[in-house]
């Protein structure tokens, strides 16, 4: 009958020992053999990056009371819903890059895009070329 007992108690630890090492987090890093401590940094989760479509065109209209405009893209015009704060800074004939959320015509960001200073200040001054011979 002791033995039975023992037997029981044996089990009953074994399997409650069982069930702890199940419950532990998996992303949890194993704890080295070497003496040496290694610290593991576990910040906040972080939310996947949002994926957006990116258009680069020509700004062909701007409807300020339905917040949408429309872009020549190549050879298509596509329409694209605004926010109001950004369609006032927009102007018809200008050349801007959209940000677009992914699979939506609504635009998460809006830049205009501008040539390059350098690109400017090289065509502005152009040196006359010098014959060194």
């Amino acid at each position: 009958m002791k033995k039975m007992v023992n037997f029981i108690v044996i089990l009953a630890f074994v399997c409650f020992a069982t069930m702890t090492f199940a419950a532990e987090a998996p992303n949890q890093a194993a704890v080295p053999a070497s003496p040496k401590a290694v610290v593991v940094k576990t910040g906040p989760a972080k939310e996947p990056a949002a994926k957006y479509d990116v258009v680069i065109g020509k700004v062909m209209s701007i409807n300020k009371a339905m917040s949408q405009i429309v872009l020549k893209v190549k050879k298509e015009e596509k329409t694209i819903v605004v926010k109001p704060e950004d369609i006032i800074k927009l102007k018809k004939g200008e050349m801007i890059k959209v940000a677009l959320m992914a699979g939506t015509n609504k635009a998460a960001k809006i830049r205009p895009l501008t040539e390059p200073k350098k690109a400017v200040k090289k065509a502005l001054s152009k040196p006359e070329e010098k014959n060194t011979k």
